[in-house]
């Protein structure tokens, strides 16, 4: 009769574990520049003018938001920080920067099950080359370790967005993958490579410096 109380224990410990990690996604972080605020629907006015310009859209296949209620209901569904089927974290992150209290940007991790977890993000094209895609993810990077023990990232990168790849590089990411024809938008095709980092101690994303 100890089977039912130990599985008890694991599901309340399972328990204590989600709700631990839902709590840690509410948390905001802070880098030199940037408040890391998790996205909320009451974000969607300060985003919607920068995440409605062309450029950002170049080498992805979706498009601007078609208005700013539909970005915040966007918005309003990812505040629970959970998949539909609750099997994956879907953390999303607003960029406000400290000295003109702008926002300028997301950042977005789907964390799965297996210790893993999918990287994105969007910056304001008049913020580009000033390092603040960098300085946001390499604290998303060490968090997403500390709070939810990610141990590998993966992105997805179209092969012509070398300012993407670059950064990627830049924080010690690997090229493990490319796919031919991945897609097909804005009337081009679409090659696309995957890079992985593994989250280590060790790493130059997490350092403190």
């Amino acid at each position: 009769m100890a089977a039912p109380a130990a599985d008890a224990d694991a599901d309340a410990a399972e328990k204590r574990r989600l709700n631990s990690q839902l709590a840690a996604a509410e948390i905001t972080l802070r880098t030199a520049r940037l408040q890391v605020e998790p996205l909320l629907a009451a974000h969607a006015p300060e985003l919607f003018e920068g995440l409605s310009d062309q450029r950002l859209y170049r080498f992805i296949p979706q498009d601007p938001p078609a208005s700013l209620d539909a970005l915040a209901g966007r918005y309003g569904l990812l505040e629970s920080r959970l998949s539909p089927e609750g099997d994956e974290f879907w953390l999303n992150w607003a960029l406000r920067r400290l000295d003109s209290g702008l926002c300028i940007g997301t950042v977005q991790a789907t964390v799965r099950a297996d210790g893993s977890a999918y990287l994105a993000y969007e910056l304001f094209a008049d913020t580009w080359g000033q390092g603040y895609a960098t300085e946001a993810i390499v604290e998303v990077l060490r968090w997403l370790a500390t709070a939810f023990e990610v141990d590998r990232v993966e992105a997805e990168v179209d092969t012509r967005n070398a300012a993407s790849i670059r950064l990627l590089e830049r924080l010690g990411f690997f090229r493990a993958g490319l796919k031919p024809d991945a897609d097909f938008f804005k009337g081009a095709t679409s090659d696309e490579y995957r890079y992985e980092l593994r989250v280590t101690a060790g790493n130059p994303a997490l350092r403190s410096d």
